[in-house]
């Protein structure tokens, strides 16, 4: 063994390792020194072209991630390298990291070149850009349908987060970033879908494969395993395939059509999304006062125009989502216009129950949908039945939907013809953006991740739709169907009645 004598040493041999290059210059969240699990450490230091991984949640995979980026950057002279993900949502996660170690280390910010007006050159827009006192560059670029944002970029390295997800067409453009000799590394958590390029390289013999299942997290433990059994349905089920085994699993498809939703996002300046905690309400004491806070939080004008509400009500500890959308008439068609969203977190159900009444106040909806479970029950029946919401007069037009169940399309000879409630409210989603009868704002990341991450699977012939990233999706659902229901009825109450009805529940 060479016996390490000097100082100047022991500083070659951290800088060229990532991990103890880690443990020096970064920290956690709570200020610690960061340290590294032993797979972690795996990953760093292989010296492997291309590496892909099979990844379930909270294996610390953006940890990898940025650290690796951070100390090529650091250490490599005039290196290019590019973090590319699929959406601006999944690159801000790795960009808040990035930044909080920035801060965290004088040191570190140091290595970061300045502006002749003695500024870091940290580039935000239109894309987020890192340049260094060595001459390297971070560029971190969201794919999008086509990726476009990659055409320009010819750089020695490639991190890819959320791999799965990306588009054939920005899989094409992304290659074309990578230098002869270039390394890749691609992260993610896999979806079950088979025609994909990620699907390839993970059977590829020319890529390094990791698997690392979310058990192999050193905080898993049995109480974690079970709620998570509970959450997803058992082993056996494609969330828990994908989510927590980090496998392939049952084949998955797209629920929804990626060309079909790009064609309806729209820049759209009038729309509003507004974000209420519970934290927002902590100190009303009475219910005067915490109805005068929600008007605050909304700060809304009465508008005119017909326009349709839909709602996904989580327990007090999940998020809610409302969304209201507005139909107009353009030319020979009918357009749904996304113009608001309330994403509510902590919020409890008579607060939930006040918002929607504000929201009727101001917009006056010709029907509002809601789901059934959990909150959502409790909702419809204060709404429903509590004297003070009688004025509003919601018998009629407001409708709570089980999810599991069937929904009653048309009576044809006497007879009932049913389909699956969630399968009618998705069917009728992806009619609408594939006739381009419906606008949604470009800038919601959070509405383009979901729409673009949101599959189903098929079990004994049932549609099974994924679970746990698709609170938005859930609350159109239900305005989309209460705006059929209504329109229906309108048309006919003889011949056609969309009703839904309780029945053995389906679970997804």
């Amino acid at each position: 063994m060479v016996e390490i004598t000097s100082e100047e040493e022991r500083l070659g041999i951290s800088l060229r390792d990532p991990v103890l290059w880690g443990e020096k210059y970064l920290r956690n969240r709570d200020g610690s020194a960061r340290s590294y699990w032993s797979h972690q450490i795996e990953d760093l230091h292989c010296g492997v072209k291309n590496i892909v991984h099979l990844d379930g949640r909270d294996v610390g995979k953006s940890i990898v991630l940025t650290t690796d980026a951070l100390h090529f950057a650091f250490t490599v002279r005039g290196g290019q390298g590019l973090i590319a993900a699929p959406h601006q949502g999944h690159l801000d996660t790795l960009i808040d990291e990035i930044e909080f170690q920035l801060d965290s280390n004088p040191e570190l910010m140091r290595s970061i070149a300045l502006t002749k007006y003695g500024k870091p050159k940290i580039t935000r827009k239109p894309y987020f850009r890192l340049e260094f006192t060595n001459g390297a560059v971070l560029y971190f670029r969201p794919a999008g349908a086509y990726g476009d944002a990659f055409r320009s970029l010819h750089v020695e390295r490639v991190w890819v987060d959320e791999g799965a997800w990306l588009t054939e067409k920005a899989w094409k453009a992304l290659r074309q970033c990578l230098k002869a000799g270039g390394r890749l590394r691609i992260y993610s958590t896999p979806n079950g879908l088979r025609n994909t390029t990620y699907y390839r390289l993970t059977m590829s013999p020319q890529f390094e494969v990791f698997r690392w299942p979310s058990w192999i997290n050193p905080d898993w433990n049995e109480e974690r395993e079970k709620e998570l059994l509970e959450f997803y349905g058992g082993k056996d089920t494609a969330g828990w395939q994908h989510e927590v085994a980090g496998e392939h699993g049952k084949p998955s498809y797209g629920a929804f059509n990626i060309e079909h939703l790009n064609l309806c996002r729209q820049e759209m300046p009038e729309y509003l999304k507004i974000v209420i905690c519970g934290e927002d309400m902590r100190d009303c004491m009475s219910e005067e006062q915490s109805c005068d806070r929600l008007e605050m939080l909304l700060n809304l004008m009465p508008q005119t125009g017909m326009f349709w509400i839909g709602g996904d009500l989580g327990y007090t500890n999940d998020p809610t989502e409302i969304v209201v959308f507005q139909e107009m008439d353009v030319g020979d068609r009918s357009i749904l216009k996304l113009v608001l969203r309330i994403h509510m977190e902590h919020v409890s159900y008579p607060h939930i129950a006040q918002t929607i009444s504000l929201l009727e106040r101001y917009f006056t909806p010709v029907g509002i949908g809601v789901d059934n479970g959990g909150n959502g029950l409790a909702v419809v029946q204060e709404l429903l039945t509590l004297d003070k919401y009688k004025p509003l007069q919601l018998e009629g037009r407001l409708y709570g939907y089980d999810f599991g169940g069937m929904t009653t399309l048309a009576v044809q000879d006497g007879r009932e013809v049913k389909k699956r409630t969630k399968e009618l409210m998705t069917s009728l989603i992806s009619g609408s953006l594939q006739r381009r009868q419906m606008i949604l704002p470009a800038d919601d990341l959070e509405i383009e991740d979901q729409f673009t991450t949101h599959t189903y699977t098929l079990s004994n012939g049932n549609v099974i739709y994924s679970k746990g990233n698709d609170h938005v999706i859930d609350a159109v659902r239900c305005a989309m169907l209460v705006r059929e229901q209504r329109s229906l009825e309108q048309i006919t109450e003889e011949t056609v009645c969309v009703i839904p009805v309780v029945t053995d529940p389906v679970f997804f």
